[in-house]
């Protein structure tokens, strides 16, 4: 399979996660965020911790690298 589209595919999976938990569409930042990392255990990670963290845990998180 061609590791550009697993990695894709992967990104929709987690933003659905944050979106779903947040009720909204994420921000340009926040998606960003998600879409900077294309290793597979970055993105294992990154799944794994979005998918247990509080509304206000996960904010935080997803713009943990956002200076504004």
């Amino acid at each position: 399979m061609d590791n550009e589209k697993m990695v894709a595919g992967w990104h929709a999976r987690i933003e659905a996660i944050c979106e779903g938990e947040l009720r909204r569409q994420l921000s340009d930042a926040e998606r960003k965020f998600v879409r900077g990392r294309h290793g597979f255990i970055a993105l294992e990670m990154i799944q794994d911790t979005v998918t247990g963290m509080s509304f206000a845990e996960l904010q935080a998180y997803l713009n943990s690298e956002n200076s504004n």
